[in-house]
């Protein structure tokens, strides 16, 4: 068993839905192969691309540092082997996100920030005793004349390469056509039915709490919070996501996309939660005891076949591989 590194928002995902993968992939002694990016990933981390390093540029000019060009940004985060599909399906991404004034709204409170705003950077910390690493999209103090907000934000991609698409979460601001047409769809223009206004510091916000929107992006955005040094609980701290989401159009034609907005604060039993979820899952991590549900006899009789089965996983490679590692991770203990 490794020395288990620093928690992140998808490994705690992994080991809250699928204990037998997050074991495979962060603890047996040998490592797995690495997944390779899949397109809807990449176009997601190529729109990234677009739009940080555009910001970026908007906000102290071009060139300003090279760690924010477009080239960087994108050959960091998008693999080889999706560079061609990316380019393409990212950039039409960002001009939908352009297109319906998602891109300049934001600008305008990004250059209302106190402070410099921050893209794309790595954190590590103690989260109530738990080492964490993050890494948000997006850190700004905007100051709308009644005192300075923290906010954190991020972007979404849903459904692009989905022949079911996406609709947007609930709860949103508001809901933009990212394309031109004679007539508009029925959502555009229009907020959320869960979705009530309300003015904080100056900042136009939704009443409701992000959980409520989605428990997914709460989780994130606190985590991110936390890791900046917000106190687990404030509910002083805006979460925002920008959301595209994805209208299948047919093979060989982009998705048509829609923008949603969500700005909204996270209460503070959700988070005091949340914080119990993350020491209780790095307790699991240390503890010895990796399986609690089983006795530890069963628990450590597991992770020895995990262990073993890492070894042939590694060695595998193609579809069989993930076959394997997917009849490996189903857990025999639920029914």
């Amino acid at each position: 068993m490794r020395e288990p590194h620093p928690l992140s928002y998808s490994s705690l995902s992994t080991l809250e839905k699928n204990p037998e993968q997050y074991y495979v992939e962060h603890l047996a002694d040998t490592r797995p192969p690495r997944e390779a990016q899949s397109p809807p990933m990449a176009v997601g981390s190529a729109f990234d691309a677009y739009v940080k390093a555009e910001l970026h540029a908007a906000l102290f000019g071009r060139g300003a540092d090279e760690r924010y060009e477009f080239g960087a940004i994108f050959e960091s985060q998008v693999e080889e082997h999706n560079w061609d599909f990316a380019l393409r399906a990212g950039k039409h991404v960002f001009k939908a996100y352009r297109l319906c004034g998602a891109f300049s709204d934001l600008l305008e409170h990004l250059k209302l920030s106190t402070t410099p705003p921050r893209f794309e950077f790595r954190l590590n910390a103690e989260i109530g005793g738990v080492p964490f690493v993050g890494k948000p999209d997006c850190q700004f103090v905007p100051d709308f004349g009644e005192g300075p907000i923290e906010v954190v934000y991020d972007w979404k991609v849903r459904g692009y390469c989905s022949k079911y698409g996406a609709s947007p979460s609930k709860g949103y601001a508001v809901c933009l056509d990212g394309f031109e047409a004679p007539k508009h769809t029925r959502s555009h223009g229009k907020e959320h039915g869960l979705y009530l206004a309300r003015q904080f510091k100056g900042m136009t916000i939704n009443a409701g709490f992000m959980e409520t929107c989605s428990t997914a992006y709460a989780d994130q955005l606190c985590l991110y919070g936390w890791l900046l040094g917000e106190t687990p609980g404030d509910e002083n701290v805006v979460l925002g996501i920008e959301e595209i989401v994805s209208k299948f159009m047919g093979e060989g034609t982009p998705p048509q996309l829609r923008y949603a907005r969500h700005r909204a604060l996270c209460k503070k039993d959700y988070q005091l939660k949340l914080l119990e979820r993350i020491q209780t899952a790095w307790a699991r991590i240390t503890s010895g005891h990796f399986f609690p549900e089983m006795s530890l006899e069963e628990s450590q009789a597991r992770c020895a076949l995990l262990e073993d089965m890492s070894v042939g996983l590694a060695a595998g490679s193609g579809d069989e591989a993930g076959d394997w590692f997917n009849d490996v991770t189903r857990d025999p203990y639920r029914g």
